[in-house]
């Protein structure tokens, strides 16, 4: 729909009095880099509107129905057919909506749309249960997207959908109505309201029933996964107009309500598994045993076809002769699962006595087992097919993954006539892998959008996709990416015309003045589905490879502060796409728009992307394909810092002459600390603030940390057959701790406890890692400080006769330069080396631990949290991925580190009077942010232990 201006700006203005200005985001960049999902379409809206709760969505609602604005809502942003974006107002939901209610049993979970499907999960955890619904996304997606596009995954299937495990939802209608269906009086206010919309609704069900043919061709597809057009099984399947309305709601899309809560009945999460991977030598025989296993209690099935396989023949664990392997070869990755060790072992057996029916069509196998490390690296395998394609894609190219389920008896057939399809088309890169109890199968192809005949490659080998999966096999066009734009116009050929009929029927009775995600379904141009696309230009090798996916932006700290790690990328393409649209462009009013939105963007670049990123490279450990956006940010660091003269003076001064450097900087924290005596708080609080604001000085706050005193003599070595080479962190060095003794100090004695001798470099202030340096992108002076501690320690440790510890984990991380000498953090050096020889103390008191980036880079957090389940019966962790400190940019940039731990004070539990990390500039900023002081889980370690041989 097209709106005028003069609406879109009386709509706005009515939002203002119940949504703060902030939450309104007109800014051209901004709105082009949140408007950036995982699908390979583009629209820019006018606005992006952040909500935080369902209030705040009503009021929305309410008044785009008045001015009649088109709303399209926005989750997470992972769904990959073009269904959650916009070119009028998005709604994007935001992260501080985290309201959730468990049953005392965990039998059922009432979840905000916006919360991450994975997040509740770990909740339901120590209940033994889970949400049905297991997408590959889960651990990005939210339950809004969840619910609305009925995903599934792979040991979901159809039984266990957001459809099938539906117990309630609060919806917000298009008129701005409220219903609670779990709520009888709203229910029946509601009845009351919207009697003849729910009476024309009862009575379209009662017309599908009475239509034979319709009815039994809706019995088939959802039979199969089926998320094409809407659930139109809800007006088989129930009679009551409540019933009714919330089963429609699954798979939507957004097009006919907003979901503002969603109850779920869990399912059991069994705790006993075993995984095997089974490689038929024939399509056939591979389809034959899926159908006998789909009449099993299996918990997945995944097949990979022999371009699937071939794509990631690299794992480890994967056979070395794949190549050798038949063309039609298929792999079915297999995995059962029981509530209790003997249900595991019956059904092993059933399955067992099936699978050596087959063993003459295997040409390799990997039996079921309970190898955890082998089951993981099995799944690695499966999930590594995405983006293995994606990694080797031609730049410039866009990687789509397609969806459709067939009915068993048809899968064989399926696979051969799309093998056939990617042939006639020239997709040799496609491969098809997928969840084979339920026909479900994705294929995986890149493709580019830049030339006419690239569109119309792209348009015809969908049109011989779609007939194929609709017509020719009678199969699920979408399975479980929703329809989007991507397959709004071949609903009507899967559906035929009375089934489209219907469909148009509810939006109509749903939707009277289609503002709700207009063109998502339903769209009546043929050509929907090519036009709008995303453009992906070269712009820097580095991030080149991103798809897009979204999967980075849990983890990232700048998330709603300015933008994450997929949003970053895809406004730097906009950038070059701007430059090479403005070098072709010949009309000059065109030349004038392009110049101004160029300007616009690489004006905010340089705050939103550059100057707001912790640069700590979690992102990279969540991407598909293995990109640290971090690393990037900071090679345009580098670039700027080579461009002035004033910053590289400074930086090699202070490099050269650390020592001084340190001293200075302690000198500055004891003075500010003296103004603040001398002059109040508050006062020197105002004055830093200005100065914060006008000059980029360091801006103080009451958690500012007393300066270090001079370093702690640590005693001589004793001549000990174990010892270790110590190297305090310059943190550590400078920034005191709340408690009385410093980390060194703690240090020491545990390792007089353990019996460990302790070597320290004898001109230990000039050392440093290198990474205040390195996090500015100023390299050489990076790499000329790691150079002199990597020569330091290489003597220290004899050439690594012994572990080297650092007792700050960003630093252990960044000096991990060589295979030869071990450099660990203080974490990991406690597990192994004095916890086996120190009689420790496990209390009842919570301990509340932070997990530091680097922690998670290293070994994902598992050595502190060995540490700290070691020391209490009650470990609780932050929950914070990354806490934006990101070295020093908790002083220069606090605004990153407050975004970061907004939600920290809440997370607090209860009694909880000190927290715990293995970072010195992050425990600063935790303690500001949850009031409570952080320190080395060092110092709880030593308080609870002695040696073992007392």
């Amino acid at each position: 729909m097209s709106e005028s201006h003069s609406a879109m700006e009386a709509f706005i203005q009515a939002l203002q009095p119940t949504l703060p200005k902030q939450q309104i985001v007109d800014d051209y960049a901004l709105r082009y880099a949140l408007a950036t999902d995982a699908s390979f379409y583009r629209l820019i809206p006018h606005y992006v509107v952040m909500v935080k709760n369902a209030q705040q969505v009503q009021h929305i609602v309410t008044q785009a129905n008045r001015y009649e604005i088109a709303l399209t809502f926005r989750a997470a942003g992972t769904s990959l057919s073009g269904q959650a974006i916009s070119d009028s107002v998005l709604v994007v939901l935001s992260d501080d909506w985290q309201d959730i209610d468990i049953a005392p049993s965990g039998e059922w979970v009432k979840v905000c749309p916006s919360m991450i499907g994975a997040k509740v999960n770990a909740l339901l955890a120590p209940f033994g249960r889970k949400i049905g619904p297991d997408p590959a996304s889960i651990n990005t997606c939210k339950i809004g997207g969840i619910a609305a596009n009925n995903a599934s995954g792979m040991c979901c299937g159809v039984k266990n959908n957001s459809y099938h495990t539906l117990k309630d939802m609060t919806l917000i209608f298009a008129d701005g109505t409220r219903l609670d269906t779990s709520d009888k009086d709203s229910v029946a206010l509601f009845k009351q309201s919207h009697k003849m919309f729910i009476e024309a609704l009862e009575k379209l069900a009662q017309e599908v029933k009475q239509n034979t043919d319709l009815a039994q061709r809706i019995g088939h597809k959802y039979r199969l996964k089926n998320t094409t057009g809407y659930g139109l099984n809800a007006l088989v399947d129930y009679s009551d107009g409540i019933d009714i309305i919330k089963h429609l709601l699954i798979g939507s899309e957004g097009t006919l309500a907003f979901i503002a809560d969603i109850t779920y009945n869990t399912v059991v999460d069994p705790n006993f598994k075993q995984t095997g991977l089974f490689t038929f030598a024939n399509i056939e025989s591979a389809c034959e045993l899926i159908k006998q296993l789909s009449l099993l209690d299996i918990e997945a099935v995944e097949m990979l076809d022999k371009r699937a396989l071939m794509s990631v023949r690299d794992h480890s664990v994967m056979p070395q002769n794949v190549n050798e392997f038949p063309d039609d070869s298929v792999a079915l990755l297999i995995e059962i699962a029981g509530e209790s060790q003997a249900q595991l072992d019956a059904i092993n057996s059933t399955v067992t006595e099936l699978l050596d029916t087959y063993t003459d069509h295997l040409v390799h196998h990997y039996p079921l087992s309970d190898d955890k490390v082998r089951a993981q690296a099995l799944w690695n395998v499966r999930k590594g097919t995405f983006p293995a394609v994606g990694a080797v894609r031609k730049t410039g190219t866009t990687v789509i993954i397609e969806d459709v389920a067939f009915a068993l008896e048809d899968l064989s057939t399926g696979i051969h006539s799309l093998h056939q399809l990617f042939d006639k088309h020239g997709y040799d890169e496609a491969i098809i892998f997928g969840h084979a109890l339920a026909g479900n199968l994705h294929f995986v192809f890149t493709q580019g959008f830049e030339s006419v005949e690239e569109v119309s490659r792209y348009e015809r080998f969908m049109a011989d996709v779609a007939q194929l999966v609709a017509v020719d096999l009678n199969g699920s066009l979408k399975a479980e990416h929703g329809t989007g734009r991507n397959m709004a116009p071949y609903v009507e050929l899967e559906w035929g015309s009375d089934g489209y009929q219907v469909m148009q029927r509810i939006k109509a009775l749903f939707d009277e003045k289609g503002i709700l995600n207009p063109g998502v379904i339903l769209n009546a141009d043929e050509k929907a589905h090519v036009k709008n696309l995303k453009a992906m230009p070269a712009s820097d090798e580095q991030i080149d490879p991103c798809i897009e996916c979204g999967f980075c932006e849990p983890v990232c700290p700048s998330k709603e502060y300015t933008l994450t790690p997929r949003q970053r990328i895809s406004l730097k393409r906009h950038e070059q796409q701007l430059r090479q649209q403005l070098h072709l462009q010949q009309d000059t009013s065109q030349t004038q728009s392009l110049r101004q939105k160029l300007g616009a963007v690489q004006q905010r670049y340089q705050h939103l992307a550059i100057d707001s990123c912790a640069a700590t490279g979690l992102c990279a450990t969540r991407c598909p394909v293995g990109i640290d956006t971090g690393a990037y940010i900071k090679s345009l660091r580098a670039e700027q810092a080579q461009n002035s003269r004033i910053i590289r003076a400074i930086s090699k001064m202070t490099a050269a002459h650390f020592s001084r450097t340190s001293t200075f900087a302690r000198v500055g924290i004891r003075s500010t600390h003296f103004m603040a005596r001398t002059l109040g708080q508050q006062r020197v609080q105002n004055m830093s603030r200005w100065l914060h604001k006008n000059f980029g000085a360091p801006l103080y706050y009451s958690a500012w940390p007393l300066a270090q005193n001079q370093q702690p003599r640590i005693a001589e070595p004793r001549k000990l057959e174990r010892k270790v080479v110590y190297i305090p962190s310059c943190a550590n060095r400078i920034f005191a701790n709340d408690d009385q003794r410093s980390v060194q100090s703690v240090f020491a004695s545990l390792c007089q406890k353990a019996g460990v001798s302790i070597v320290s470099p004898t001109k230990l202030e000039e050392l440093c890692c290198g990474m205040p340096w390195q996090s500015k992108g100023l390299n050489e002076q990076a790499q000329d400080k790691q150079t002199q501690l990597q020569q330091s320690i290489a003597t220290l440790s004899e050439g690594g006769k012994w572990p080297v510890v650092m007792d700050a984990s960003p630093c252990a991380m960044k000096s991990q330069v060589s295979d030869s000498i071990q450099v660990i953090d203080a974490m990991a050096f406690a597990t192994e080396y004095l916890l086996p020889y120190l009689k420790v103390e496990q209390a009842d008191d919570t301990v509340w631990v932070h997990v530091t980036c680097s922690s998670q880079h290293m070994d994902g957090g598992q050595s502190m949290l060995q540490l700290a389940n070691a020391l209490s019966k009650d470990v609780q962790t932050t929950g914070v991925s990354c806490c934006g400190f990101a070295g020093d940019k908790g002083f220069t940039q606090p605004e990153l580190n407050a975004h970061a731990l907004r939600g920290l004070k809440a997370k607090r539990p209860p009694s909880c009077q000190q927290g715990y990390s293995n970072s010195r500039t992050c425990e600063i900023g935790l303690k500001e942010h949850s009031d409570v002081p952080f320190k080395s889980l060092l110092h709880l370690l030593d308080e609870q232990s002695q040696s073992a041989e007392v």
